[in-house]
């Protein structure tokens, strides 16, 4: 029993939780710093307005953390795919079917189709017409289980239970939203940039090929991927290192990144933007002025 028990210790820890996130020291300096960048945003794009806006960031190299509304929970666009990639390798699904081969178009490409095929894995659902009674109530409750194992590693504000959609649901999947999109997925920049840094950290199952997954080059932008021009990388000299994953909608635009620059700074830089999504110059921007104000 001890042996298990041991075992079970450490899966937890190399799993890392947002427990860790929430333990490291808050930068004083380094929230006035966010706080200026955010404040010149808002004047410089009127509107935006200040709930609309989140900033999460950690000094990778000094384990510190900052946010500017951190904890403000918004629609996450395709930002969710990270914690779908995650959960795949948390749940050491990575091997089965097309799995391999979606993780690296639901993350390279932010493709919607290969997300969903994802969210059914991990769920144990499939598509198709709607349900009643008893059958779609464990059908909900089998896309919660995606919620519950991020609930077990301290993400409390986090629901991923629906795949991401070019047109909007269908069938089973429109009952999972529910009444007034209930079940719609949230997150937070602080949340994300926790999953980001037990990343970066190799704390969490899969880390080294997540990391792959997530390498954005600069000096030369792969042509099949928007993911680097007119979000955070575009801000980034060509020198500088940038691993990451952007979302955007008709409501939302957002990054999450993790970059190494040439002076040897280390971040993780979330940025949730709601309301001004049209506007493709917004999250270049904002982290100018982050980068900037350091």
């Amino acid at each position: 029993m001890r042996f298990v028990f041991v075992l079970l210790l450490l899966a937890t820890t190399a799993q890392a939780s947002y427990r860790d996130f929430a333990a490291l020291p808050a930068d004083a300096a380094l929230e006035t710093k966010l706080r200026a960048a955010a404040d010149a945003t808002l004047a410089a794009y009127p509107k935006l307005k200040a709930d609309d806006l989140a900033i999460s960031m950690i000094d990778v190299a000094a384990l510190t953390r900052a946010d500017y509304h951190g904890e403000t929970p918004m629609y996450p666009a395709s930002v969710i795919k990270l914690f779908f990639m995650a959960d795949v390798y948390q749940t050491r699904k990575e091997k089965l079917g097309d799995v391999d081969r979606a993780l690296r178009e639901m993350i390279v490409v932010s493709d919607n189709d290969a997300t969903a095929y994802l969210v059914d894995i991990l769920a144990n659902t499939v598509p198709g017409p709607p349900l009643q009674g008893r059958a779609l109530r464990r059908y909900i409750d089998r896309r919660r289980d995606i919620n519950r194992r991020f609930e077990r590693l301290g993400y409390t504000d986090v629901s991923a239970m629906m795949k991401p959609w070019s047109f909007g649901p269908y069938g089973v999947d429109l009952q999972v939203l529910g009444e007034k999109r209930v079940n719609r997925n949230k997150l937070t920049a602080n949340a994300t940039a926790s999953l980001l840094l037990s990343i970066v950290r190799r704390r969490a199952v899969g880390a080294e090929a997540m990391m792959t997954l997530l390498e954005r080059p600069l000096s030369r932008v792969r042509e099949e991927e928007n993911q680097v021009k007119e979000f955070i990388g575009e801000a980034l000299p060509t020198t500088a290192r940038l691993w990451s994953k952007a979302g955007w909608t008709s409501e939302v635009r957002h990054d999450a990144a993790y970059i190494e620059l040439p002076d040897g700074k280390k971040l993780v830089l979330v940025i949730f933007t709601r309301g001004t999504a049209e506007d493709v110059t917004l999250i270049p921007a904002i982290a100018r002025n982050v980068l900037n104000a350091l």
